[in-house]
């Protein structure tokens, strides 16, 4: 996965050669469709080109990784958009988000690179990142901001909450919801 990370960072940083190696790599992330139906690791990302919040902040840490700046990844609660009527039919909209945080310049900033740009406009946030300061987050937080490592206990809570109402839900109910935001999400990229 090293070597693959390291392809990325290279063509990332060929294709965007006036910022920071790290900014560049933000961007080539950023770039990627958010899919849910698509990875949900980084190599998933680099082969199949389209993933969720979890390919795409674990993708933006190795990157980070291969730079040889520290990395961690940051989650938080918040809810489901309502880009599509199924939505309404759900008993929560809680879910987790994950995204990553780097060190840069002595502190922990925030880089969101979840939402391509082919969703500017949907009400869903495209992220931009100068490398120095947090992004804003892709979803608002519905809760804090928790760091992965640092507050594990808080990250399962937040986790087996989303669980519990997924597991209450009707499997239709779910499904039709997954489906037609899986079909939006595809009419974006």
């Amino acid at each position: 996965m090293v070597t693959e990370a390291g392809r990325f960072v290279t063509a990332a940083v060929k294709r965007r050669r006036e910022v920071a190696p790290i900014v560049a790599c933000f961007y080539a992330v950023r770039a990627l469709p958010y899919a849910l139906d698509g990875a949900h690791d980084g190599a998933g990302l680099l082969l199949q080109g389209r993933g969720d919040c979890l390919a795409k902040s674990e993708l933006m840490r190795l990157a980070a990784r291969v730079l040889q700046i520290p990395g961690r990844y940051a989650c938080w609660l918040y809810l489901l958009p309502d880009v599509v009527p199924e939505v309404a039919e759900l008993p929560s909209r809680l879910d987790v988000h994950r995204a990553v945080q780097l060190r840069v310049g002595g502190s922990w900033v925030l880089a969101d690179a979840t939402h391509h740009p082919g969703l500017r406009g949907t009400g869903l946030r495209v992220c931009e990142w100068d490398g120095r300061h947090d992004t804003q987050p892709a979803y608002p937080p519905a809760g804090p901001v928790l760091v992965e490592d640092v507050a594990e206990d808080a990250v399962g809570q937040a986790r087996e909450q989303v669980r519990l109402w997924t597991a209450s839900c009707p499997g239709d109910v779910l499904a039709r919801w997954r489906s037609a935001y899986v079909a939006w999400l595809r009419q974006h990229e």
